[in-house]
């Protein structure tokens, strides 16, 4: 490129991109403002915001700056990655720098990044020390360090970048990176190959590693400046943690995809490819491609659907909705404001899906779509908000689906929310008849419950994610039995040589749970029994899941002795993986219970003959290698496999709330 010093061009660029922080902007512009370094110039990217930061941007310009400054205004949130390439073709300076609108820079940090880059050509990217601002959780050693990952980094930039960062759901830092925006100065020779990753590419919350490996791809080379020159800031609005999730208000992470998707307001229409660094990735149009779903106003005019005010959250699987809209359903959605990591909330991008905000006013919402029946679930964080609608006198039933979990709702003071759901809605549906006995052993005394019960597990996947070749099974090369877990191992869990000499390998799926379970899973991986792989997509259950012998459940102790008034959550609850094994054709690997305990997963799995059921590991082994035993229960679970679809209970399901319907209005006759 042609040189900015002789045309008059400043030295450094500096790269605001903004969204939605009008209260941090005017201390990040002060930082710049008091630089002892004088020759930069600004450019800010306003990426869509719709609070005050158009007009607080508009009033500090005017008042106060040059030409120095541009200005670039996106009308909606295009994402920050193209709000950095936007910025960075506007940018005139030799140098590209960082000033994210809610970090700061100390007076020195462009003087000594600017220092080292004139000063050794062969630098690409030069970094001042980060002090990580207001974040009590963070040990004293992380508050000032070279980089987020510490000290130890400095001259091993490019190793650390390279090898997998730790993974860690407690990890504050969340996002995997080892240096931040705002630490970071480097030229500009490798920015027309190296563009910053958009949402359209993908979403992830290590958008600055993925960016720093591009560079060092195409030979950049790292030097720390030698001194803490920025602050960045952690608050629950950065971009990487509405990605990776914040501590909530009942101390479990909010955040993820549909939080994303509602923060940033991506319109309905456009997919994402969702990678955190921490957490479930999903390709959104490869899982949503479940066939066809009609337009708005299908399922009145051909009369045979209702309208569904959809409540709450949809646990796992939010693309059965599609299924309901197949079947002639016309659905609005007014969902959890701060889901969970692992909930699922719209706004969708498939299907024609009316979204309600939880905010504002959204009784008139609900009632200008005139619903026929209100279907408010599916988890214990849900509670509140399914209270407020049953309160709102709209005029349609009310039916409560609760799947988990009632240990949840009495420890974070939502049990009389609960009981007034069980107690007073119109309708009731359980996951399974251990549930339902449960809440009535627990509710008696209570004022009973005059409407309807269903029985139905609450969080089924379409049957289009059933299709595929079943694959050989690796068992039938090796010799040794090969298992799965499609999730959450056991905590703490020190089996690993017992399976070894039992000839049992365990494939864990789901890089996000790998650390969940504690120091033990490394230990299985030298021994060579344990094998850790990316989380599976729905599209690929039968192909990959099927050539394992069974899968891993929660292996947990039943110790209710028959008695289900003592039955904790793992006693009564349907894990969420059972999908994904029955697609798959896969027995059922259980604990087994000579107590007598009560347990809903042993009774299912029995009733289908889908288990395998062990005491001790001696034990499972036998029973895996016995291949007549394997055989029958595979083709058990083949059989029946189609049970575990949404699809299959659709029409039972459009019956109940018909029922539910009839029901209230003969009350009101």
């Amino acid at each position: 490129m042609s040189n900015p010093a002789a045309a008059g061009l400043p030295k450094v660029s500096v790269l605001m991109p903004t969204y939605q922080q009008e209260a941090f902007i005017p201390r990040a512009i002060e930082s710049l403002r008091a630089q002892t370094y004088r020759d930069w110039e600004l450019v800010i990217v306003n990426d869509g915001s719709h609070d005050r930061t158009h007009e607080l941007l508009h009033d500090l310009l005017e008042e106060v700056w040059d030409d120095r400054v541009t200005y670039l205004r996106n009308e909606r949130n295009l994402g920050l990655g193209a709000a950095l390439n936007l910025a960075t073709r506007h940018a005139t300076g030799t140098y590209i720098s960082y000033l994210p609108s809610d970090d700061i820079y100390h007076a020195d940090h462009l003087e000594r990044l600017v220092a080292v880059l004139e000063e050794s050509p062969r630098v690409y990217i030069a970094y001042g020390g980060v002090h990580i601002a207001f974040n009590r959780g963070l040990v004293a050693s992380r508050m000032g360090a070279a980089t987020l990952r510490g000290d130890d980094v400095i001259g091993h930039e490019i190793e650390t970048l390279n090898a997998p960062a730790p993974v860690s759901w407690l990890d504050t830092l969340k996002s995997g990176n080892t240096l931040a925006m705002v630490q970071v100065m480097h030229r500009r020779d490798s920015e027309e190959q190296s563009p910053w990753t958009t949402r359209d590419e993908y979403v992830s919350d290590a958008i600055e590693a993925d960016q720093w490996r591009r560079l060092i791809r195409l030979g950049a080379t790292f030097r720390y400046a030698g001194k803490t020159t920025c602050q960045w800031v952690q608050h629950p609005l950065q971009h990487h943690r509405i990605i990776g999730g914040t501590p909530g208000r009942y101390g479990w992470p909010v955040g993820g995809l549909p939080r994303y998707r509602s923060f940033y307001g991506v319109p309905a229409g456009q997919y994402l490819d969702w990678r955190p660094w921490c957490g479930r990735p999903v390709h959104e149009k490869r899982r949503s491609d479940v066939g066809y779903s009609p337009p708005p106003g299908h399922a009145k005019t051909a009369g045979t659907g209702l309208r569904i005010l959809v409540v709450g959250d949809l646990g796992f699987n939010p693309e059965r909705l599609l299924v309901l809209e197949q079947a002639g359903h016309e659905l609005a959605g007014l969902w959890h404001p701060d889901p969970d990591l692992w909930m699922a909330t719209g706004p969708f991008p498939w299907g024609h899906i009316r979204d309600i905000p939880a905010t504002g006013d959204w009784r008139r919402a609900a009632a200008d779509f005139r619903p026929d029946v209100i279907y408010a679930g599916l988890n214990w964080s849900s509670i509140p908000l399914a209270e407020q609608v049953m309160d709102a006198g709209l005029d349609a039933p009310f039916v409560w689906h609760f799947k988990e979990s009632p240990g949840h709702a009495i420890e974070h003071a939502l049990w009389p929310g609960l009981v007034r759901l069980m107690s007073r809605s119109d309708g009731r549906i359980f996951i399974n008849d251990e549930c339902r006995t449960w809440f009535e052993l627990a509710l008696r005394g209570i004022p009973q419950f005059s409407g309807e019960d269903l029985i139905m597990d609450g969080d089924m996947p379409p049957r289009d994610w059933f299709h595929g070749e079943f694959r050989p099974k690796l068992s039938e090369r090796t010799g040794e039995a090969h298992t799965v877990c499609a999730g959450m191992w056991r905590k703490d869990v020190d089996e690993w040589k017992e399976l070894a000499e039992a000839g049992i390998h365990v494939h864990i799926y789901g890089q996000a749970y790998h650390e969940l379970a504690g120091e033990s899973i490394p230990k299985g991986v030298a021994g060579g029994y344990v094998h850790l792989h990316p989380a599976v997509e729905p599209q690929q259950w039968v192909s990959e899941l099927s050539q394992y012998d069974a899968g891993w459940l929660h292996v947990f102790d039943s110790v209710n002795h028959g008695e289900l008034r003592g039955a904790s959550w793992p006693d009564l609850n349907y894990p969420g993986r059972l999908s994904s094994y029955a697609a798959a054709g896969l027995p059922w690997i259980l604990a087994d219970s000579h107590n007598g305990s009560t347990s809903a997963i042993r009774n299912l799995a029995r009733r289908y003959a889908v288990d395998v059921p062990f005491s001790g590991i001696p034990h499972l082994g036998a029973q895996l290698h016995d291949s007549a035993l394997i055989q029958e229960r595979t083709a058990n679970m083949r059989r029946h496999r189609d049970d575990f679809t949404f699809d299959a209970h659709v029409p039972r399901l459009g019956d109940y709330f018909r029922r539910v319907i009839a029901s209230r209005r003969r009350r009101a006759d």
